[in-house]
């Protein structure tokens, strides 16, 4: 059932480095349905603010702001059945070499092909997801992307659907740089209409802790605004 989609939300990151390193992000995102609502289209655009003290040494060796890299997603659900409850979507991601500053982007234009497994229940879904990316053109000093990424969303929606909790746990296998780390979401959201009139607009919360001894960030905090028509 894709419909049409705006969001808006703001992602702050605590760095996992030696010194002192924060991220702030924020996102703008359109998701729309095409071919007779068979395929769903969706665009992000990124506006980064990143400042890093990788030696600990009271300097900041990373200070930039600017756009970051443009990411698009063609979707689509080539399987359903609906008696049992379960279908199977699959997609191909497009990232955009689009970053202002180096250090804002990945440096590369990179393919992402993925397939989800959706299995509904009474109030919610659970849908894991695996996704590979591998870069097709690089700048000469930055490095190929080869990644597996394991996602497991689980969805579980109160009894009036006007809220609900959604946790991401994604596991993140790096070839290029031989390092593995996990993030984990926890979501709480809800929908306008539980306190006022206003139709088809929700806001949410996000936190997250990052996994293991090569995660990027220690965690992290996303608020949002999403309206679907």
């Amino acid at each position: 059932n894709f419909q049409n989609e705006l969001r808006l939300y703001n992602e702050y990151l605590w760095l996992n480095t030696d010194g002192d390193g924060n991220q702030n992000m924020t996102t703008l995102e359109f998701r729309t349905p095409f071919l007779e609502g068979k395929w769903q289209y969706r665009v992000r655009a990124r506006y980064n603010a990143l400042k890093a003290d990788i030696n600990d040494d009271g300097i900041d060796e990373i200070d930039a702001s600017g756009f970051g890299d443009i990411d698009m997603r063609f979707l689509t659900v080539p399987y359903l059945d609906v008696p049992n409850k379960r279908a199977f979507a699959a997609g191909l991601e497009l990232f955009l070499d689009t970053a202002s500053e180096d250090e804002l982007g990945s440096g590369a234009w990179t393919l992402g092909p993925q397939v989800f497994y959706v299995k509904f229940l009474q109030r919610g879904l659970f849908a894991p997801g695996l996704q590979y990316k591998i870069s097709v053109d690089e700048d000469t000093d930055r490095d190929q992307v080869n990644q597996i990424l394991i996602d497991l969303n689980y969805l579980f929606m109160s009894k009036d659907k006007q809220s609900w909790f959604f946790t991401d746990p994604q596991l993140i296998f790096d070839f290029e740089k031989d390092t593995e780390f996990a993030i984990v979401d926890f979501e709480f959201g809800a929908m306008l209409s539980k306190w006022t009139d206003i139709q088809g607009q929700s806001i949410y919360i996000r936190p997250s802790i990052g996994v293991g001894s090569d995660r990027p960030s220690d965690y992290s905090v996303e608020v949002g605004y999403k309206f679907v028509w």
